[in-house]
């Protein structure tokens, strides 16, 4: 059976948070915000690193049905949370006729002056598996739920400290059948050459203090940098962008930057922009997006030496990797931005199509960061899930 991808997409924008159930929070702009008047909260057993008071509200989604049983899924959100206020997503699943427990992705703000970001360990039960970001039902999940929870924190006066109340732009989940073990001939290439330009080369191995293993954050402030139109930017720049991103992202229970859904709701923190991740069936699914201009984070392993090659990769084998795709050559090879390589100047490189797309589907069922501005109207690029996911 083909390997097969789904991707549902709730946002704002388009109205879809109206069938949500609200406690605690209200609509405007489309958006589930926090309300004032929230009731209060207090940390739970074991909840380091929260405020000691704070009010919640929270948004829960109805029973959702993917468009075929799934065996893993991946959530993402993009949301704006001032200073003072945090949100946390959460997730259930129905697998063999049986709800799972929900399963939390952890406290997340897009810096850390008042929650400590991090993802929750230790919530596995017999109906699904969690591992950081990703929800693995035991048997395939033919529905789901959502669960947004949105905090402030509380001053000594009893008013939240936050200058605004959080508020969610969009929910997520990106879901498929088990990673494909058995590769089949790399996909079609539709033809001619399709390379996004201005793309800034960013290499995480000129970090002596840590970068050897800031290839996730590396490769969105890349993405990040040329959205914002900043080209080459000098040596200062670039690393203020990269090390922003490296903050950004950072899941203290993971104890690293790799978490997936953490560096997109970080991407999309930015003004004016939308991220998401995503599952794709093949490298001929990320051709539309490239020709709209849109260059992807993908989420690969190899082994150079062990059969699993990608041959002109920097280093000789990796066992979880994020690279940035920036296009195709005339030949149907990936055009990349590669921040393992050893400097900024050789950070482009080109990888063959089959290898690629190999370590790509076996490391992470095709994962990719989706990173591109709002917009509306024939300029809205989430449109092309629709097309390039399935």
């Amino acid at each position: 059976m083909a390997y097969r991808t789904g991707f549902s997409l709730h946002r704002a924008v388009d109205g879809a948070f109206r069938s949500w159930d609200l406690s605690g929070c209200s609509i405007r702009n489309g958006r589930p915000t926090l309300d004032p008047s929230a009731p209060s909260g207090s940390p739970r057993s074991g909840d380091d690193g929260l405020p000691g008071a704070f009010i919640v509200g929270e948004a829960t989604s109805p029973e959702l049905a993917p468009d075929f049983p799934f065996r893993s899924c991946v959530p993402s959100w993009n949301a704006d949370a001032p200073d003072g206020s945090w949100l946390e997503a959460s997730l259930r699943v129905r697998s063999g006729g049986r709800w799972s427990g929900w399963k939390s992705l952890g406290p997340w703000a897009p810096n850390g002056s008042t929650v400590r970001r991090r993802s929750v360990a230790g919530q596995d039960d017999d109906v699904v598996r969690v591992a950081t970001d990703t929800v693995e039902p035991s048997a395939p999940a033919e529905a789901f739920q959502a669960r947004l929870r949105l905090y402030a924190a509380v001053g000594p006066d009893g008013r939240p400290v936050a200058a605004a109340m959080p508020e969610v732009r969009s929910f997520s989940l990106a879901y498929s059948d088990p990673k494909p073990t058995d590769i089949a001939p790399a996909s079609a290439f539709s033809g001619g050459a399709r390379v996004v330009d201005g793309v800034p080369r960013c290499s995480q191995m000129v970090y002596p203090d840590g970068g050897n293993v800031w290839c996730s954050p590396t490769s969105v402030a890349m993405v990040l940098g040329y959205w914002a139109g900043d080209g080459e930017p000098g040596g200062d720049a670039r690393e203020a962008r990269v090390r922003a991103a490296v903050a950004g992202v950072y899941d203290g229970v993971y104890g690293g930057h790799g978490n997936w859904s953490f560096n997109v709701a970080y991407a999309g923190s930015a003004p004016g922009m939308e991220a998401y991740v995503a599952r794709f069936s093949g490298l001929d699914r990320l051709e539309p997006w490239l020709a709209a201009g849109v260059p992807l984070v993908l989420s690969v392993a190899w082994d150079n030496g062990a059969g699993r090659p990608i041959t002109a990769a920097p280093v000789p084998r990796t066992s979880g990797h994020l690279t940035t795709l920036i296009g195709f050559d005339a030949d149907g090879d990936a055009v990349m931005h590669e921040p393992a390589s050893p400097s900024n100047e050789t950070v482009r490189r080109v990888y063959d199509r089959r290898e690629l797309e190999a370590r790509w589907l076996a490391a992470s069922g095709g994962v990719a960061y989706v990173i591109f501005p709002s917009a509306a109207g024939p300029g809205d690029r989430s449109r092309l899930f629709a097309s390039s996911v399935g």
